[in-house]
């Protein structure tokens, strides 16, 4: 028990002491000031006091006792940082010490003020619900966010570990050194840290071409959960403290993030910049509500930020920009824009509401534009023309760069001509992406139908871009669960051998091999992964198959010594491909090679794999695997995962197995973080598309409620139900021809 006033704005200065036993490392926010041995009845202990803290709220305070070793390095402006590591993996945190230094001084840079500890300690700890936590100057992590072996990891992996310590150490700038005054402007923490690991990773790392990224890994899940009715404001009201854990979720970080990429476009970086440091030396060591940065960034750029930005933090969802006319007259493009609230499920939005919408135009020859703020419901423009634009075959794209968290609906006369810019290769990957994505969203809305999504789709035949796949596997990889879901069997058979021939033909044109090249970048190892998880997934036969299945071999035969046969950027892909497309033999392979694995990272891998075996009875018995206190309570739900993953059967053994054990896997996780409840839950629904089904969930939870879950479960409710009625859409179109899938294979 730890008696304080634990809440944000309740700042105060810690003295910590620590009595341990000998043999252990103990360490806490600030460095050692003094240590001595004292005894303790009959026992001899150490006892460690620490400086005192800087003025910090409690949930900063952090102590970590135990075994560890450790790898260390000064940055450049002096301050000590240490990675600590379970023994004997030291050199595991070599790649994590050096992204560490070299961001915190980058941050002291970018906010103008020094960090002000004079250590900084990463931990990996063995077993952890949350990725990472940013305690001051002791920052606690997954040991899979933290430790890789630099030499064999993926590219995945070695962004993942980049992105995760640079969004830690954002926090301790914002977030400890100005912290919310309550937990309602936890966007001020959460959504700025997630736009800063952007931004140090693509200045430490250029090659991983972050902000090229940034349109599926942070737009993408902002917009899907912002689309929903059930979603909630950036400054969402937090009545009771303990609320505040329903909301870390992709509406605080991803959406967050989103809409601070959007200021920075709108002001500029100079006067971004400017803003921030004011703020950050105005407000050191205090307290701020989200109208204080406003001011800041108003100040340093002599815009109204406040009135362009509530729109976005204070009410839910975004806006969808119709273009009403398109005409090209002489030197101008004539265009006549609507903007409403965007529902993925297609229903009138319950109100009317609008934006201050940032319009980032720009034409075939005409890049790069100052933005045209759109204020009102409607909004009539004109559009110069470039020297090189040709009225003919000019197309206008609405969002450039994708810098506005917005979907766009052209009219078909637009879309034909950006689906053929995007085939005579003029736009940039991060807009081909996302008119892959915002014309699959649409169809899910029922704005435009499933049959001209796919008919787009084929103008990216032949794709070379990961950019651009990560959102083509998107757009395929939902279109498979949905009508594996619930779709008539020869539609979606037809469906998958478009999905084989799609891939095939990416495969091929990328040729990326089973192994790196020389000259190979940071995406090309991405990529590699992508397309070996679809391949894996919808082509996985001939000598591709061959030579999964004699990798396999291999790797299971000795997994330490190996490891390289299966790398880390598509092991579970390759298992997964195997194990269903095997039996009882392989299975049983895998998991003897699983008990002679130590690192949590080899473990996940096989977790999220063994699932995928065709025998129902091998998949009921990993579901009581998870549950069988054999596995950290941190990673049980990937085995969950992986069966309801592999098919449609495997959802619903998963879904049953959720309800019929309840009491238990409710008795594991209770006193856990309610984001591994939240993991189950979404393991044990997502997939479902029938209004049936989300009755039945529904009434399940009536039954057994859950507080700390009740907006997970109302979101996935809805995103059952949605998907109900874009199934039924989708029956009703092309879809259902033979014809039509002929026609499609042809075109591609």
């Amino acid at each position: 028990c730890f008696p304080c006033w634990d809440e944000p704005g309740r700042k105060a200065v810690f003295a910590v002491t620590l009595v341990v036993d000998p043999t252990l490392t103990a360490f806490s926010n600030m460095p050692e000031r003094i240590s001595k041995m004292v005894k303790v009845g009959s026992k001899y202990l150490r006892e460690i006091a620490f400086m005192d803290s800087p003025k910090m709220s409690t949930y900063l305070l952090a102590m970590v006792i135990g075994e560890f070793d450790f790898v260390q390095a000064k940055t450049e402006h002096g301050v000590l940082v240490r990675v600590y590591t379970p023994p004997g993996r030291s050199e595991a945190g070599a790649f994590a010490l050096d992204v560490g230094t070299k961001c915190l001084d980058l941050y002291d840079d970018f906010f103008g003020l020094p960090y002000p500890l004079p250590k900084l300690d990463m931990v990996a700890i063995p077993e952890f619900a949350m990725g990472a936590m940013e305690n001051w100057g002791l920052v606690t992590y997954r040991e899979v966010d933290l430790l890789i072996d630099a030499k064999t990891a993926s590219s995945q992996q070695k962004q993942r570990v980049c992105i995760v310590v640079t969004h830690e150490l954002a926090h301790q700038w914002f977030g400890n050194l100005v912290t919310m005054a309550w937990w309602d402007d936890l966007w001020l923490n959460e959504g700025f840290a997630s736009w800063c690991e952007n931004y140090a990773a693509d200045k430490i790392f250029p090659a991983y071409k972050m902000w090229d990224q940034f349109q599926s890994d942070t737009l993408a899940p902002a917009l899907r959960l912002d689309s929903l009715e059930t979603s909630h404001p950036i400054q969402v009201p937090i009545s009771r403290a303990e609320d505040v854990e329903e909301v870390f979720d992709a509406i605080s970080y991803c959406k967050g993030a989103s809409v601070i990429r959007m200021a920075h476009a709108v002001i500029g970086h100079d006067a971004f910049q400017k803003g921030l440091v004011a703020y950050m030396k105005k407000h050191q060591y205090g307290n701020t509500e989200t109208f204080h940065l406003w001011d800041a960034w108003s100040e340093s750029s002599g815009r109204p930020v406040k009135d362009i930005m509530s729109s976005w933090t204070e009410q839910m969802g975004f806006p969808l920009i119709e273009v009403k006319s398109f005409k090209v007259e002489g030197s101008v493009v004539k265009l006549s824009l609507e903007q409403s609230w965007f529902l993925s499920s297609g229903k009138a939005p319950p109100d009317e509401r609008t934006w201050s919408v940032p319009l980032f135009i720009r034409t075939t020859t005409r890049t790069g534009q100052t933005p045209i703020l759109m204020t009102a419901k409607t909004m009539d423009l004109e559009v110069p023309l470039g020297s090189g634009d040709n009225a003919a075959d000019v197309f206008v794209m609405i969002n450039e760069g994708v810098v506005t968290p917005m979907r766009v609906l052209y009219t078909p006369e637009m879309r034909t001509r950006l689906s053929a810019a995007v085939k005579a290769g003029k736009l940039a990957s991060a807009d081909k992406s996302s008119l892959v994505v915002d014309i699959y969203n649409l169809a899910k809305a029922g704005k435009v139908g499933l049959d001209e999504v796919l008919r787009f789709l084929t103008g990216y035949a032949g794709e070379t871009d990961y950019v651009v796949w990560d959102a083509l596997s998107t757009v395929i990889l939902g279109l498979n669960k949905l009508l594996m879901g619930g779709a008539p069997a020869d539609m979606f058979s037809r469906f998958a051998a478009f999905a084989e021939s799609f891939v095939s033909m990416g495969w091929k044109a990328v040729d990326p091999g089973w192994t790196s090249k020389p000259a190979e970048g940071h995406t090309d190892g991405l990529l590699r992964g992508l397309l070996m998880a679809l391949v894996s997934r919808f082509a996985a036969s001939g000598a591709w198959l061959e030579e999964a299945r004699l990798r396999f071999g291999k790797y299971v035969e000795d997994p330490e010594a190996n490891a390289m046969e299966l790398p880390d950027e598509y092991r579970s892909s390759v298992l997964q491909a195997v194990l269903a497309r095997g039996g009882a033999v392989e299975h049983r392979q895998l998991m003897d090679a699983y008990k002679k694995l130590e690192k949590s990272i080899d473990q996940k891998q096989v977790q999220q794999s063994v699932g995928w075996t065709p025998a129902l009875a091998t998949k009921s018995e990993m579901l009581r695997w998870a549950i069988s206190g054999e596995v950290k309570i941190q990673d049980f739900f990937y085995l969950m995962m992986s069966v309801s993953n592999s098919s449609r059967e495997g959802l619903d053994m998963m879904w049953k197995f959720f309800t019929s054990e309840f009491d238990a896997i409710y008795g594991m996780v209770k006193s856990a973080s309610p984001s591994i409840m939240d993991a189950v839950i979404g393991a044990s629904t997502a997939g479902f598309c029938s209004e049936e089904k989300a009755t039945e969930i529904e009434a399940f939870f009536e039954k057994h409620p859950l507080p700390s879950n009740k907006r997970t479960i109302s979101q996935k409710l809805e995103e059952i139900r949605t998907n109900a009625q874009f199934l039924t859409r989708a029956l009703q179109t092309n879809l259902a021809q033979e014809q039509f899938w002929k026609d499609l294979h042809a075109i591609a």
